[in-house]
């Protein structure tokens, strides 16, 4: 039986993402490098798959603003004087998105949704506040009422904002400052107002009752790009392998931030959802809008949240969103164009300025030099490198960190002191020690492995004890140095053993014809060690 309440709910929560998504995705669009049109039509075809296909009630696919400046990266090469693609861009445009979908689909096929934990957060946090000075920066042409800037980047577009100030539109730099008191002031009186909505609305509405644009100093939509009504123009993917090639790595970029704030959707509320499921349903749903005039999309986490604050119950909120959007598309053309352009430019400078998560970046600072490396280099690499670049340098930089962390085990050495073991105290040379071994020692970890055993281990220790309770990932280039240890030990005249070895070790030291002695893991903490110190006080073991 059907549940009216929840369909109304979630009827209700849709038309709100509806409202206040519309001067979302026509800033985004326009910040991407398009014109306005494609992110409706992106919203709509986009928003509508990843609905119907994915599993979370919660979740809002379309254009957003971070994915929004890797499109621009990417297409740049293909955009006109005006600062936006044009007709003969449209299959670079499919070409992109089509990858995107693509890219996810292999990503999610082979367990990509489990790789998004090695992502550190300060990276995450850094690109975050660099694209918001990114998105702001980018802006100042029109928020200004200046000729359109095709800037490659932060410098290329201070500079060229630079050398234009003295032909600044009062009536363009006047709307702007009044659309961002508006969006400040409300959201801290009345927050759950569509705010956007109303200033862009009014905005228009002021512009077609007094007869406004560039001609009285405030450039319109319409005078940057046409928007007639209907779906905007479209064209299929283009295959040719060098397009293919020059689009693989923003491509990669974008699935990778796009699977970020995916999973940042998803999970918001204390939700778990099925990951690997919702990046299939972005995957098609990029796949499909690559047909269908868009550009390439991902989870919104504006939009998102507001599902959540409205009360939706089912998917149903998520179509109804993407339904919603398709009569402004088609029959809201010209009351688009009459969109004064200073008023999208204030929206993302608010957009911006909500971007970065001040209190992750204190605390992130105050961390560790770690945390400070990976939230500066991610930060500095998002205003100076291409974006995609950005992202891989500051995802590359935490795995390699991550790599050197688990490269060398933390080795502590001990001695029995009556039925206990304490550390060996500087100066000491027992000769009973135990060398209690934590962390990995996979082949990468073997060589800082075997060096600070030597340095640890006394050379009047004449019974060695090592500890692998704690030890992960041993495999033969392990088993192969605790060998060299062990004939370096009987070389002194000492004896070692293994302690708390486990059944996989176990199975790797018979399969390898081993003759190293061993004791095997005991439920009980520190037993395994107890009968290995037992069985070198019998006597030598071969």
């Amino acid at each position: 039986m059907i549940d009216r309440s929840a369909v109304r709910a979630d009827a209700l929560a849709g038309l709100t993402v509806a409202l206040v998504g519309l001067p979302q995705c026509l800033a985004y669009a326009l910040m991407s490098g398009l014109p306005p049109a494609y992110g409706l039509s992106t919203a709509i075809v986009a928003g509508l798959v990843a609905a119907l296909l994915g599993r979370s009630p919660h979740v809002v696919t379309g254009p957003t603003n971070t994915t929004g400046l890797l499109v621009l990266g990417a297409l740049l090469p293909y955009l006109g004087p005006n600062g936006l693609l044009g007709p003969e861009g449209l299959p670079a445009l499919a070409t992109l998105t089509l990858l995107a979908g693509v890219i996810r689909l292999a990503a999610a096929a082979m367990g990509g949704a489990h790789l998004i934990r090695f992502l550190p957060e300060s990276v995450l946090v850094g690109f975050t506040a660099g694209a918001g000075l990114l998105i702001a920066t980018m802006q100042l042409d029109e928020a200004l009422g200046l000729t359109a800037v095709r800037a490659s980047g932060l410098a290329s577009e201070l500079g060229a904002v630079a050398t234009s100030l003295h032909a600044i539109e009062l009536p363009a730099l006047l709307m702007t400052l009044t659309t961002v008191a508006v969006l400040g002031l409300g959201q801290r009186y009345a927050p759950r107002w569509p705010l956007a909505l109303l200033a862009v609305v009014t905005a228009a509405g002021l512009v077609g009752g007094l007869g406004l644009g560039a001609a009285s100093g405030l450039p319109l939509v319409a005078d940057r790009a046409s928007v007639p009504g209907g779906w905007p123009a479209g064209a299929l993917p283009d295959f040719d392998a060098g397009l293919v090639q020059s689009f693989l790595v923003p491509a990669s970029a974008i699935v990778l931030l796009g699977t970020l704030e995916l999973a940042v959707s998803a999970r918001a509320g204390g939700a778990r959802p099925d990951l690997r499921r919702e990046m299939l349903a972005q995957g098609w749903a990029n796949a499909v809008a690559s047909f269908f005039s868009a550009l390439p999309a991902s989870a919104s986490l504006t939009r998102s949240a507001l599902l959540r604050l409205g009360g939706a119950q089912t998917r149903l909120a998520a179509v109804a969103a993407a339904a919603f959007t398709l009569p402004m598309l088609l029959y809201g053309g010209h009351l688009v164009g009459l969109i004064p352009q200073a008023s999208l430019a204030a929206i993302l400078f608010v957009t911006a300025w909500r971007m970065p998560d001040w209190t992750a970046i204190r605390r992130l600072w105050k961390a560790t030099p770690e945390t400070r490396l990976l939230l500066v280099l991610t930060f500095v690499a998002t205003l100076v490198l291409p974006l995609e670049w950005a992202v891989l340098l500051g995802s590359g930089t935490g795995l390699v960190i991550h790599l050197a962390r688990t490269s060398a085990p933390r080795l502590r050495l001990l001695r029995p002191a009556a039925d206990r073991l304490v550390p060996v105290a500087a100066g000491e040379r027992p000769e009973v020690v135990v060398l209690e071994v934590s962390g990995d020692l996979h082949y990468a970890a073997v060589p800082p492995f075997l060096t600070e055993a030597d340095r640890l281990i006394p050379d009047t220790s004449r019974q060695v004890v090592i500890d692998l309770s704690h030890a992960h990932e041993l495999r033969f280039t392990a088993l192969t140095a605790l060998e060299q240890l062990a004939q370096a030990a009987r070389h002194d005249g000492a004896a070692l053993i293994l302690a708390g070895v486990d059944p996989g070790t176990r199975a790797l030291l018979d399969r390898s014809g081993s003759t190293l002695p061993y004791v095997p893991a005991e439920d009980e903490p520190g037993l395994s060690v107890r009968l290995a110190l037992e069985r070198l006080r019998q006597g030598p073991t071969a």
